[in-house]
């Protein structure tokens, strides 16, 4: 009878373990607490993707490209053709997480709109061409810790003047002046050490003093000067002063600047 009695009992805990306060312990698994399940909810979406979801969804009706990240937050926005608009402007600089922002023939961006752009902590590449920019958006720039790349073409109005502080930064590598206002008197004031390594200053007025300043640029890898006043004698003193620098003027194509002068002779046979 007690062998029986114990073998009771020890098929009963085996069971319906009992837990040292006396209470049983349930055979069904732990439910997840809320707290574990608010960390799992914040990896995707982000908080910043939630705070964003509208205002993406409504850009995009309205006709913008707006790309996300594995996060789904906004990484990139563009608009071509088109005006921004006030409400449109809000919500784009609404989103935080912006990379890359492109806003090409948009007749209503002006320096307000860039300047509130500039705000943007990881912004990297800005893209505003067609609107009505002046110098006055370049102080505003100049505060955008995180630019790489400027483009400001087909912007009469824009001269280049108050560009000092973006050059001087070493994350600054990429500027777009096409068709622009931009004048040999402001190019020959920026500062020669800097870390540019593209420049594009296409169907301006820029002549041979802008080139002497340039061809002192240590970094800079490719230089885009078609349609400008530099001559052909200024070009080619720019390219021996900086043989590691493609200096591109449109008479001849990328490539043909190693003359034959300048290309190693064949083996002899």
């Amino acid at each position: 009878m007690l062998l029986s009695c114990m073998l009771v009992l020890a098929g009963g805990c085996e069971a319906d373990p009992v837990e040292p306060d006396g209470g049983a312990r349930s055979a069904k698994p732990a439910a997840a607490s809320p707290a574990a399940e608010d960390v799992v909810g914040e990896l995707l979406p982000s908080q910043a993707a939630r705070r964003q979801a509208a205002a993406i969804e409504s850009l995009r009706k309205a006709g913008w490209t707006v790309e996300t990240n594995g996060l789904e937050e906004a990484v990139v926005a563009s608009l071509e053709d088109g005006p921004v608009g006030t409400d449109n402007g809000v919500k784009l600089v609404g989103l935080e997480t912006l990379e890359q922002v492109r806003l090409w023939s948009c007749p209503d961006v002006d320096d307000s709109l860039v300047g509130r752009l500039a705000e943007l902590p990881k912004l990297r590449v800005l893209a505003v061409r067609g609107g009505k920019l002046t110098d006055g958006c370049l102080e505003f720039l100049a505060r955008a810790d995180s630019l790489e790349s400027l483009n400001v073409g087909e912007t009469p109005g824009l001269t280049g003047q108050g560009l000092d502080r973006l050059l001087i930064s070493d994350r600054f590598k990429r500027l777009y002046l096409d068709r622009t206002g931009v004048t040999d008197k402001v190019v020959t004031g920026w500062p020669v050490n800097n870390s540019l390594e593209m420049l594009n200053v296409n169907q301006t007025g820029l002549g041979s003093a802008a080139a002497g300043t340039l061809s002192k640029f240590e970094t800079l890898r490719s230089a885009f000067v078609v349609g400008t006043k530099i001559s052909p004698e200024a070009v080619a003193k720019w390219r021996t002063a900086r043989p590691s620098c493609l200096v591109y003027d449109g008479r001849e194509r990328p490539g043909d600047a190693d003359s034959k002068a300048t290309r190693p002779r064949p083996e002899s046979r």
